[in-house]
């Protein structure tokens, strides 16, 4: 019986013991890093987690908020979508109520009506834009946001935007991070 030898690419003999521990100290070693790579993961994650306070706000609490739901009188819902607050590596990103609406009213009567309204809860306009983006802003405390974009036309479409900034991202007023990532 004949036992052949394994060559090399340069006709070498090859010691297959030290092939195979080669193998298994790579394996060995990859699975070390994998593990490390792992481990620093969750410590990323927990510490990211850490950074936002104790709990992050999500889209079905800020629905509990009466200002969720309040809509000029006679508005029907077009459309909504809502986000969580949401702790990411590129950033902290606020919690988010968006409702689309339409209506018989004019512009002014629906700004005027949630001025009073949200005068009488609290909350302060921080900002008045009336060309091309026609809003309103208003803010209560360092966290909250509402604003309202109305566009007219035969029948009016306005846009209520509720949101809550992060907590690491408070300011006074909220404006900078309401809307965006922040962090």
């Amino acid at each position: 019986m004949r036992v052949s030898t394994a060559r090399g690419e340069d006709g070498q003999p090859i010691d297959i013991d030290l092939v195979l521990n080669r193998s298994r100290s790579n394996r060995q070693l990859i699975q070390s890093l994998r593990r490390r790579a792992l481990a620093v993961g969750v410590f990323l994650f927990t510490l990211g987690v850490a950074a936002c306070g104790d709990q992050l706000v999500t889209a079905k609490a800020l629905e509990a908020h009466a200002e969720a739901h309040l809509y000029y009188p006679g508005s029907t819902v077009v459309s909504t979508s809502r986000s969580d607050e949401r702790s990411a590596i590129t950033g902290q990103y606020p919690a988010e109520l968006n409702t689309v609406l339409r209506t018989t009213g004019s512009s002014e009567e629906i700004y005027a009506w949630y001025s009073q309204q949200l005068g009488h809860r609290g909350w302060q306009v921080a900002e008045v834009v009336t060309v091309n983006g026609n809003y309103q802003l208003y803010t209560r405390g360092d966290r909250d946001v509402f604003q309202i974009g109305v566009v007219s036309g035969v029948e009016t479409t306005y846009t209520l935007r509720l949101s809550v900034v992060p907590a690491p991202c408070a300011t006074t007023p909220p404006t900078s991070a309401a809307f965006a990532k922040c962090g």
